[in-house]
C-alpha cells in the first residue's frame, strides 16, 4: 500500500550531490495506486479534486538508444549491488539469530572460511573464537554504514519500505503485552493446521454473531489456501486479515483448544497473534490505504482487542476506524463510483460493524456514540444468506424470508438505532424525550425481532436460541432505558411505575445474561459477555433495592443481584477503576445498608434467612390472557381505543410464531401520572447518573 505521507523523493534525497542528470516527472503516488490517468502536475489534479496530499515521483532520465542498450548489457547497476549486499546482510543476521549470537558458522567471510577448514578436526574448533566474531561482526557493521551512506538511486518500493513511518502505526495500536508474551515469543506456534483450526473456530464462535466477511470466500481462503477474493498473492491485505482472524479466535479459544492446536496456553497464543496482527498492519499502513480489506482486519483488531484490554484505548482507536471508513466513502447509501453488487454488501456489513462497536463503546463509557442513526438506517446490509450471494454476481442483493445467516445482525441493527434515539446528549441526533414515543421505539424493536425470528428454531438450533435469548435481553434492555435513561435530562419525567416491577424487568435481565454465560447452548458464543453488560439493568436493580419496604422482597431478588455485582466488576469498561463502577459501589452499599436495616427491623439475622432463592423470572407481559387492551394501528403509529386511553397510548405486543410472549414492563406502567419529585426510586438512579459524570471530571482532573 502507498504511504502518501513519506517524504517527497526531492526532500529524501536533498544531502546527496547535485547531478546534473535530468528528471522526469511520473504518476504520483496516489493515482498510481488508484490506478487512474494523472496529469503530472505538482500538485495533480486528482489529488486536488479529492484533498488529498499528492507525491509525486520522479527520477533520473533513464539512457536512450545506443548507450541505454550498452547499460543494459554491461555491470550490475548500484541499484542491484546494494540489494546483493542488503541480502548478505540479511542472511548473515538470520545466521546470527538462529544461533544466538555465539555459535557462528564460520562461512561467514572468507577469512573465517579458511579459519574454519584448518580447525575442522577439533570439535572446540567448531566455536569462532573472539576474534573471528568480532571480526564477523565488523564487517557487518562497516557494510551497513557503507549502504546508509551510498547516495545511489532507489526504487519507489525500497524507498517505502525504508522508510518508517508506516510501521510506527505499531507503537499506536500496540497494547499491554499480555500475560507469558516472553514465553509466546520462545515457542514455534505457528503451523498450518494450528491456524486452520483458529480459522474454525472464528468460522464457529465468532463469524456468526460478527458478520463483517462473506464466509465461503473466508473458507477457501484460509482452510483450503486458495487466493482470497481477486487479490494477488503476497498482497497485505489479506495477509492482515488472516492476522486478525487468527488474533480474534485465540482470544475466544479455551485454554483446552490453546493446548491441542499449539500445546501451549492461551495467553501465549493471544499475546503472539496480537504482536502479528498489530506488526501486519502497520506493514499494510492501515492508516492511508484506501483498500477495504485492510479496513476490515482493523475493525477485527479492536473487536478482539476488546476482549483483551478494558480500557478506553479500543473507544479511542475506533474512532480512527470511522474516519477511514468515512474517508473510503462507506457512509453513503449511494456512491459516486461504480461498485460491484457483492462489494456494496461487504461495505454495508463493514459499516455496520463499527456501529456495532460505536454503540457499545458509547454503553460501556455511558457516553455518546460518535455515528448518527441515518448512517445506519440509510445503509443497511440484506438480510440475506452468504450462499446466496457470490464475488461475481451481476444483480442486486435481495432480502430473504426465515432466519438467515444475517439475522442476529440485522436484529443488533435495529437494537443499536433504537438505543442512539434515546439517548438524551444530543450530541449527533436529536433524541426523543416523550415518554410515549420513547415507549413506542421499543414497541418497534420487539415488532423487528418478531419478524425476523419468525421461522428460528430454537429448540433444534442452538444458535437460534442464542439469537432469541439476546433479543429478548435487547428488548428488556430497551424498555428499561425508556423509564430509567442512560443521560439526566431536566424535561425529562418519568411515568409512574407500580409495585416491584421495575425491579423484575432489571432483575430478569440480570438473569438472561447470566443464562447466556452458563447455559451450555450459548458455549460457542461466551467470549461475547464482554459485549453485552448489564450494567445499566444492574443500576436500576439496586436503585429499586434501595427503597425496597419488605424483607421478603429484598430477599427474593438479592441473590441474583449481588452475584451479578460481584461477577460484572471485571467486564464493564475500566474495570474498578473506570467511571461506572465507582457510583456502582456508592449505590451497592445504600442497598446494603437498606437490607441491613429490614433485618434490624424483622429481627432476622441474614445468615439466617430462611426465604427461597430467586425463581426464574420473565417479567410482566403484556399478551397474556385477559390483558391486552384493544388497539387501532394507523401507519406507523398506534391509538388506544381502550379505557386507558388518557394515560397513554395502549399496546398490543407483537405475535412469534412458535414462541414464548415478549417480557414487557408496560401494564405496570402509567403514562399519565409522573412521578413525584422526591420520590426515592428515581432520585437514587438519577444521582446514580449523575456520579458518573462527576466521576468522568474527577478521573480526567487526577490525570
Amino acid at each position: 500500500m502507498a504511504d502518501y505521507r513519506r517524504p517527497k523523493l526531492s526532500e529524501r534525497n536533498s544531502s546527496q550531490p547535485a547531478t546534473s542528470t535530468p528528471k522526469v516527472q511520473l504518476t504520483c503516488e496516489l493515482c498510481r495506486q488508484r490506478k487512474v490517468k494523472c496529469d503530472k502536475l505538482n500538485p495533480c489534479t486528482n489529488c486536488q479534486r479529492f484533498g488529498a496530499t499528492c507525491v509525486p515521483v520522479e527520477r533520473a532520465r533513464l539512457p536512450r538508444g545506443r548507450s541505454g542498450r550498452l547499460a543494459a548489457k554491461g555491470a550490475p547497476t548500484q541499484d542491484t549491488s546494494l540489494k546483493e549486499r542488503v541480502s548478505r546482510l540479511e542472511e548473515r543476521l538470520l545466521e546470527l539469530t538462529e544461533h544466538g549470537g555465539g555459535a557462528i558458522t564460520a562461512q561467514a567471510t572468507p577469512s573465517t572460511q579458511e579459519g574454519s577448514n584448518q580447525a575442522s578436526a577439533s570439535k572446540e574448533a567448531d566455536k569462532p573464537e573472539p576474534d573471528t566474531e568480532n571480526s564477523f561482526l565488523a564487517e557487518t557493521l562497516r557494510e551497513i554504514r557503507d549502504i546508509r551512506s551510498t547516495g545511489g538511486p532507489i526504487s519507489t518500493n525500497e524507498a517505502r519500505a525504508s522508510d518508517s513511518s508506516s510501521m510506527k502505526y505499531k507503537e499506536l495500536l500496540a497494547m499491554p503485552g499480555a500475560p507469558g508474551l516472553s514465553m509466546a515469543l520462545g515457542q514455534p506456534v505457528f503451523t498450518v493446521q494450528g491456524e486452520r483450526g483458529l480459522a474454525r473456530i472464528f468460522l464457529e464462535k465468532i463469524d456468526p454473531v460478527f458478520k463483517i466477511f462473506h464466509t465461503p470466500s473466508l473458507k477457501t481462503f484460509l482452510l483450503d489456501g486458495k487466493p482470497y477474493l481477486d487479490y494477488e498473492p503476497g498482497h497485505m491485505g489479506p495477509t492482515a486479515l488472516a492476522l486478525a482472524v487468527y488474533f480474534a479466535a485465540a482470544c475466544s479459544a479455551t485454554e483446552d483448544e490453546s493446548q491441542s492446536l499449539f500445546g501451549c496456553e492461551k495467553s501465549c497464543l493471544v499475546a503472539r497473534y496480537q504482536l502479528e496482527s498489530e506488526a501486519a498492519l502497520a506493514k499494510a499502513d492501515f492508516m492511508t490505504s484506501n483498500d477495504m480489506t485492510i479496513l476490515q482486519a482493523f475493525v477485527l483488531f479492536l473487536l478482539a482487542s476488546r476482549s483483551q484490554d478494558s480500557s478506553r484505548r479500543v473507544w479511542t482507536m475506533l474512532s480512527m476506524a470511522l474516519r477511514i471508513a468515512q474517508a473510503l466513502s462507506l457512509h453513503l447509501p449511494d456512491l459516486p463510483f461504480p461498485v460491484r453488487p457483492f462489494e456494496r454488501e461487504l461495505r454495508r456489513r463493514l459499516w455496520l460493524s463499527i456501529g456495532f462497536l460505536d454503540i457499545q463503546c458509547s454503553l460501556e463509557c455511558a457516553s455518546e456514540p460518535m455515528m448518527q442513526v441515518n448512517w445506519i438506517q440509510s445503509n443497511q446490509p440484506a438480510n440475506v444468506n452468504d450462499s446466496d450471494i457470490s464475488f461475481n454476481m451481476d444483480h442486486p442483493v435481495q432480502d430473504s424470508a426465515g432466519f438467515t445467516d444475517m439475522t442476529f445482525t440485522i436484529i443488533n441493527m435495529k437494537a443499536q438505532c433504537i438505543t442512539r434515539l434515546l439517548n438524551f446528549t444530543d450530541f449527533t441526533d436529536t433524541t426523543t424525550k416523550n415518554a410515549n414515543k420513547r415507549q413506542q421505539l421499543a414497541i418497534d424493536f420487539q415488532e423487528t425481532a418478531s419478524t425476523l425470528l419468525k421461522h428460528c428454531q430454537p429448540d433444534k438450533v442452538p444458535f437460534h436460541w442464542f439469537t432469541r435469548q439476546v433479543a429478548e435481553t435487547i428488548s428488556a434492555a430497551t424498555q428499561l432505558i425508556v423509564l430509567r435513561p442512560l443521560h439526566r435530562n431536566v424535561d425529562f419525567i418519568p411515568p409512574r411505575i407500580q409495585g416491584d416491577h421495575l425491579l423484575q424487568m432489571a432483575v430478569a435481565i440480570l438473569q438472561k445474561s447470566k443464562t447466556l454465560r452458563t447455559d451450555p447452548r450459548g458455549t460457542p458464543w461466551r467470549w461475547l459477555k464482554f459485549l453485552f453488560v448489564p450494567w445499566h439493568a444492574l443500576a436500576v436493580a439496586i436503585a429499586e433495592l434501595c427503597v425496597c419496604r419488605e424483607l421478603s422482597v429484598m430477599e427474593r431478588f438479592w441473590r441474583i443481584v449481588r452475584e451479578e455485582y460481584e461477577c460484572l466488576g471485571d467486564l464493564i469498561g475500566d474495570s474498578h477503576k473506570g467511571m461506572i463502577w465507582k457510583p456502582m459501589k456508592k449505590l451497592m452499599a445504600q442497598a446494603e445498608a437498606k437490607r441491613t436495616e429490614l433485618f434490624a427491623t424483622s429481627h432476622i439475622t441474614p445468615r439466617a434467612s430462611s426465604f427461597p432463592p430467586t425463581p426464574p423470572l420473565q417479567g410482566p407481559v403484556c399478551s397474556r390472557a385477559g390483558m391486552q387492551p384493544s388497539v387501532a394501528w394507523t401507519g406507523n403509529l398506534m391509538l388506544g381505543t381502550g379505557p386507558h386511553t388518557e394515560s397513554g397510548p395502549a399496546v398490543t405486543l407483537p405475535e412469534t410464531v412458535g414462541l414464548r410472549p415478549w417480557p414487557s414492563v408496560w401494564d405496570a406502567v402509567d403514562f399519565g401520572c409522573p412521578v413525584a419529585s422526591n420520590e426515592m426510586s428515581w432520585l437514587n438512579y438519577e444521582n446514580f447518573i449523575e456520579d458518573i459524570h462527576g466521576n468522568m471530571d474527577d478521573t480526567l482532573l487526577s490525570h
